[in-house]
Order: C-alpha cells, then sequence, then structure tokens
C-alpha cells in the first residue's frame, strides 16, 4: 500500500497562514491539516497521535510543521514534538514562525553573499543594524548573523522592548546582540551612522529610515528591507533591489528579492520533510544551510 504524505500544521495563533498551507500543498504533500490555538503543552500528546495510528512503517509519511509567530512558543511546541518521538515511531518535523525563519536565512545569506562579492569575509566582523528587530523575522536575522561573527545591534521603540528580544535570543539560539532603543528618526539615524548593514524587519508599511538619512550613510553599506507593503521600510529602497547599487554606493537587497529566496528555502525544506532519512528535525540553523547552498547553485 503506498501511503498518502500527510503534514500537520501546528500554531499557537488563532489561525494558520493560507501561505504555509498553499507551499506544502505544492511541495508535494498529499493533504495538509492545519491546526490553530493550539497550547504547547498539547502538542506531545498530538504528536504521539499522528506517530501511532499509522504505525512504524507508516509514521514517516507523516510530518508535523511548527508556524507559531512567537518565536519563544514556537520553540516549546517544538521541543514537545521533539520529545514524543521514539523508534520506530518517527515523524519528521519543521519549525518555520509565521515564515520567520525561512525569510531570516534568505535575508542574512544574500547580505553575506553581497559582502564576500565585495571582498569582505561575508558578515564576520561586520556592524549589523537590526530595525524593527522584536519580530520574529528581526531576531531570526540577528541570531544568524551573530553566529556569522557580526557584531549585531537590535533596536526596537524602547531599549526595554530591545532587551527582552535580545534575552530570548541568547536563551534560543546561544547568540548575543546589544539591545538599543531606536523610538525616533534622529535616534535610528545615529545608530545606522554606525553600522555596515541595516536590516529592516519592521511592521509592514511603516518607515524606518526616511531618505534624507540614507542619503546622510555614504556608500560601502548594504541595506536591505524585508517589507513589501508601501511605504518601505528603508525609503528608497525598491521591493525588487536585488543587489542594486544606490547614487551613494549603497547596495540595496527589497523584499521580492528576499522573499524569491526565502520561497525557494521553504520549498526545499518542506521537500526534505518528504524525502530525508532518517527522519528530519528542522530548524532556523537548517534554514540558513539550505539558503547558503541554493545560492551556489547545489
Amino acid at each position: 500500500m503506498t501511503r498518502k504524505h500527510l503534514v500537520y500544521i501546528v500554531s499557537a495563533d488563532p489561525q494558520v497562514s493560507p501561505f504555509d498551507i498553499n507551499m506544502a500543498y505544492d511541495a508535494g504533500f498529499d493533504a495538509v491539516m492545519p491546526y490553530a490555538g493550539v497550547a504547547p503543552e498539547a502538542v506531545r500528546g498530538l504528536t504521539q497521535d499522528i506517530m501511532f495510528s499509522r504505525g512504524p512503517k507508516g509514521a514517516r509519511a507523516s510530518a508535523l510543521f511548527v508556524t507559531s509567530s512567537d518565536p519563544g512558543t514556537a520553540e516549546a511546541m517544538l521541543r514537545a514534538a521533539s520529545s514524543a518521538l521514539f523508534e520506530p515511531f518517527r515523524i519528521g518535523l519543521m519549525i518555520d514562525p509565521k515564515g520567520g525563519y525561512t525569510t531570516a536565512a534568505a535575508l542574512v545569506a544574500k547580505t553575506a553573499a553581497i559582502l564576500r562579492a565585495r571582498g569582505r569575509e561575508g558578515l564576520k566582523g561586520a556592524r549589523v543594524l537590526v530595525l524593527g528587530g522584536t519580530g520574529g523575522v528581526g531576531r531570526a536575522a540577528a541570531a544568524l548573523a551573530a553566529a556569522d561573527g557580526a557584531r549585531v545591534v537590535l533596536a526596537s521603540r524602547t531599549r526595554e522592548r530591545a532587551a527582552a528580544a535580545a534575552r530570548q535570543i541568547h536563551e534560543l539560539f546561544g547568540a548575543e546582540v546589544a539591545p538599543q532603543a531606536g523610538a525616533d528618526e534622529p535616534a535610528r539615524a545615529g545608530l545606522a551612522r554606525q553600522a555596515d548593514v541595516v536590516f529592516a524587519t519592521g511592521s509592514a508599511g511603516v518607515t524606518l529610515l526616511a531618505a534624507a538619512t540614507v542619503r546622510s550613510l555614504g556608500g560601502s553599506v548594504v541595506l536591505a528591507d524585508v517589507n513589501a507593503v508601501p511605504p518601505a521600510g528603508i525609503e528608497g529602497v525598491q521591493a525588487g533591489d536585488d543587489g542594486a547599487e544606490s547614487p551613494q554606493g549603497q547596495v540595496t537587497l527589497g523584499a521580492l528579492a528576499i522573499g524569491g529566496l526565502k520561497m525557494k528555502v521553504e520549498a526545499a525544506l518542506l521537500a526534505d520533510l518528504l524525502g530525508v532519512e532518517p527522519a528530519p528535525v528542522i530548524g532556523l540553523n537548517e534554514a540558513r544551510r539550505r539558503a547558503d547552498e541554493i545560492l551556489a547553485g547545489r
């Protein structure tokens, strides 16, 4: 009997994103079951129901995908699912909190590639500023950049919010980032002038750096904006920019260029849930590795 490939998308949020449902079907799953409003403590039992219902031989045809928007909650759900697994009832597991890990992996991988093309050792030693960094993409991007050897500053409206995000980044990923307040344009401009790389990862439709500030930064700066909803997070960065050079000599990355790689990364990781042996547990580091592989043409 040929087993149907099933994936259960689990979230603590009120709803599961249609984006992830569509991606899972396009990756080749025969059926996609969304479960919203799931508490982390319920995930262990849910995982074992998935495992046992198909028997030892059928378990590998099932997978669980965690998408809760808060990274801490999502990681707690993944730990609960992982703790439920044992031989021979292993299923594939993947985590991508509201698309934050695959987006951050694409953002950081493309930025590191730009810096290498300019003669640097990727992000090693670079000064990276993450604006609007308390969301899922910002936290994951800060963690990945720090793991690459960058000196990372994470900015939010208040230092308290930034410090809370920095603590979670350390707890989840073991990375050290410096929290700073960036409540207004002058504060953000001051931080940006000290950076080699600026990531805008704030809420959609919110401008974090105005055009006058961008012009004042001069050249040799990478400006990357994950926001596809007008107005831009960094004024002057176009959604389709993919390593474009501004009149000031800055290199710009826009949301569509980042998002194109993000979609390839998520599709590849979902395919791994179907076919990689042994059953994988896919997280932030796996997303970054896959982004590098895709950029390298592997």
